[in-house]
Parts: structure tokens; C-alpha cells; sequence
């Protein structure tokens, strides 16, 4: 039941915010909310102690620092930013180094297509906005896409759902 509720509301998150953000650049708040919140009510099932607990939230907020510093610089928008923080939350150390190499090929990969889609695609073939803005917009990336394919792949080998996969 709990890994199903992790399925439900990580996977779920995340699958909405790199559709939302491919196809508006933006991610709404709603979603970096859920992800906190779901964790606040998924912890006292996987309980691992007080030492495990402030490892996630010593994560999180790292991570939510790197996003801001990261967003001031213009190298990333405010909704990836928080996004990259409220996913961060469910990950100890291991995992995060997992979810960085994830996310970073990722988005490697991602903007690779977007140079190359940028290049040869005509306009008269985009005719929808949101195609349009991913391919013609040269300063934006949903980087939301990446996020959400790093965060899908470490999640079945992340330490809080093997704990709870444990307990079934």
C-alpha cells in the first residue's frame, strides 16, 4: 500500500510537471507542494530514525539553496528550482549522487534535441504553441523533463522506497 502511495504521488508529480513544463515552461507550485507534502505524510511509516529524517532535510534544503543560486544566475527557472528541491527531499546522500547523473544526462540529452530540433525544424511544421515555443523559444528549456526522467529513474532505487518495499 505505501509503495503504491509513493507510485501515486512521486511518480504522479513528476509525470505532471515534465508534461506541464514541455508543454507551457512553467511548473506550477502545486506540484513541488504535493511532493513536500507527501513526504511529511509518508515519513512516519518509513521511519528510519531521527539521523535518516535530517539527512532528508538536510538535502532538501541544500538542494533548494543550489536551486535558488541557480535560478539568480538565470541558469534555471523558479519552478525547476523548487521542483529540484521538493524531489530532493525523498533522497539521502546515495540517491542524490544517483539523481544528479540521472538529471545531467538527462538534460544533456534534452538540450541536444532542442539545438538540433531547433535548427532544422521549419516553422510551418510546428502548428501547435506549445511545439512552437519549445522549438522556436532559443532562451527557455523545460528542464522539468529532465528533472522528472532522473527523479523517475532513482526513485525504485532510492533508500526510502526499498524501506518501504522492505516492509510489504
Amino acid at each position: 500500500m505505501l509503495t503504491l502511495f509513493i507510485i501515486l504521488i512521486f511518480a504522479g508529480c513528476m509525470l505532471a510537471a515534465s508534461w506541464i513544463d514541455m508543454t507551457s515552461m512553467t511548473i506550477p507550485n502545486w506540484i513541488s507542494l504535493v511532493l513536500v507534502a507527501g513526504f511529511l505524510i509518508l515519513i512516519p511509516f518509513a521511519w528510519q530514525g531521527w539521523a535518516v529524517f535530517g539527512t532528508h532535510i538536510l538535502i532538501g534544503l541544500l538542494c533548494f539553496a543550489l536551486g535558488v543560486g541557480m535560478f539568480a544566475l538565470g541558469w534555471m527557472g523558479g519552478g525547476d528550482a523548487k521542483l529540484f528541491a521538493a524531489t530532493s527531499l525523498w533522497w539521502v546522500w546515495s540517491d542524490l549522487w544517483i539523481y544528479l547523473v540521472y538529471t545531467a544526462v538527462a538534460g544533456g540529452v534534452l538540450a541536444i534535441i532542442l539545438v538540433v530540433g531547433r535548427k532544422c525544424f521549419p516553422v510551418s511544421i510546428l502548428k501547435t504553441a506549445w511545439l512552437h515555443r519549445l522549438f522556436k523559444d532559443e532562451k527557455k528549456m523545460p528542464y522539468g523533463l529532465a528533472l522528472a526522467f532522473g527523479a523517475l529513474m532513482t526513485l525504485p532505487k532510492s533508500d526510502i522506497y526499498q524501506f518501504v518495499a522492505a516492509l510489504v
